[in-house]
């Protein structure tokens, strides 16, 4: 075999080369978007049942009667909550009372006082309302709780509707 033919081998070699790479690139492609479309596809199937269920609820005739609302809501939150742990979110606990805020898993949207917190006795910083929960999805942050934190007992802090607490340090 000659140079010339070695050279043509060689050639020939490298376009396979590019050719297996732009099929890898493409396969890896269209897996990425059929997890990703299988993803939504799921999720949007576990919320059509939920949403069939609200719009019974006010198709109902005496869809406005408090009772019948009520037990139709409970049951819609129920279903949302099973439909975020069957995708794997939860809840992440706080202990209201307890927990200190940390910036990483609350967002502080008011700071009370002692005399009009649940937990008066509590030390400064320490979370005394969950406004809204906060989400995990395995075991990465999804959402924030949004939290009130109890004030200083020497200074009037409440802000309510104010800007909310941040940590100095």
């Amino acid at each position: 075999m000659d140079d010339d033919e070695i050279d043509r081998r060689l050639d020939d070699f490298g376009r396979r080369i590019d050719q297996v790479d732009a099929n890898v690139g493409a396969l890896r492609h269209d897996l990425q978007d059929a997890l990703a479309f299988a993803a939504v596809r799921d999720l949007c199937l576990e919320l059509i049942d939920p949403l069939d269920a609200v719009d019974r609820l006010l198709a109902a005739p005496g869809s406005g009667d408090p009772e019948l609302v009520n037990r139709h809501v409970r049951s819609v939150a129920a279903t949302l909550r099973g439909v975020l742990r069957r995708m794997g979110a939860e809840v992440e606990p706080i202990r209201v009372g307890v927990d200190l805020y940390d910036a990483d898993q609350h967002r502080c949207v008011a700071v009370v006082e002692p005399t009009e917190s649940p937990f008066p006795a509590a030390p400064p910083h320490t979370v005394v309302r969950i406004l809204e929960d906060g989400y995990l999805l395995r075991r990465r942050r999804l959402r924030p709780a949004l939290v009130e934190i109890q004030g200083d007992r020497h200074t009037p802090t409440s802000t309510r509707g104010g800007a909310p607490w941040t940590s100095t340090g």
